[in-house]
């Protein structure tokens, strides 16, 4: 069956897109961020990142066999067409997954290649089974480059900064959506220069600038490429 990888730097629209992309075929769906976030989380409760300040981000984390642990132990059950993530059999709720403390350490624990390695696998599994949209940053160039369609969706700093902003609730020019802008310009930065699956477009991919595209013009793309290439009702 089909699999869908979608792509692109933090705030691109990937989730809300392959939502909706996944909806229109009746395919599952795995924002794979959420993965890193989980075992992130798992690792927070744990008391295993205590020690980590506001500058995790720059002063990297001790690379532990419990936290490769945690991200052998991470599963993903589709049935329901979202995905419902579980660490250690603890399954989380999405919003348990956006705090600030995981967000400030999300990004180096995803930097970190055992813990990468084995959520590949993860992610793999989920792939083969077909039928299924995933959305991340390196879908397409390591996790499953086998993908028959593949779309990479990028946007301005300045423009996902806004958009985050409003999503939350932030008026333009506001300190939060300042701030968004700053933490998405250091994110993009780690995604391309991290040593492991650095973030970037795979050769074979469509290229999507979304900057100036409505959420439904952008799946209206995609949902167009994928069935004219593979004849998908």
């Amino acid at each position: 069956m089909t699999q869908v990888a979608i792509d692109g730097p933090a705030s691109s629209g990937k989730s809300s897109v392959g939502i909706r992309v996944a909806a229109v075929f009746g395919y599952g769906f795995l924002d794979t961020g959420l993965l890193y976030r989980a075992v992130t989380r798992a690792a927070l409760d744990a008391g295993l990142l205590s020690s980590l300040s506001s500058q995790v981000a720059a002063t990297g984390v001790p690379e532990s066999d419990t936290l490769v642990q945690l991200a052998h132990l991470t599963d993903v059950d589709l049935e329901s067409g979202s995905a419902t993530i579980a660490v250690d059999g603890r399954h989380f709720e999405t919003h348990e997954l956006e705090g600030g403390d995981v967000e400030r350490a999300v990004a180096s624990i995803a930097a970190m290649p055992q813990v990468r390695a084995a959520l590949r696998t993860v992610q793999r599994e989920v792939a083969m089974r077909g039928g299924v949209v995933l959305a991340g940053r390196d879908i397409g160039t390591v996790v499953y480059p086998e993908a028959l369609h593949k779309f990479y969706l990028d946007a301005s700093a300045e423009t996902r900064a806004l958009r985050r902003a409003i999503q939350r609730g932030f008026p333009e020019g506001s300190d939060e959506h300042q701030e968004a802008l700053r933490s998405l310009i250091a994110r993009d930065a780690e995604d391309r220069n991290r040593a492991v699956a650095p973030l970037r477009a795979a050769d074979d991919a469509l290229l999507i600038a979304t900057d100036s595209l409505t959420l439904d013009q952008v799946v209206d793309q995609i949902v167009v490429k994928v069935r004219a290439s593979s004849h998908v009702a």
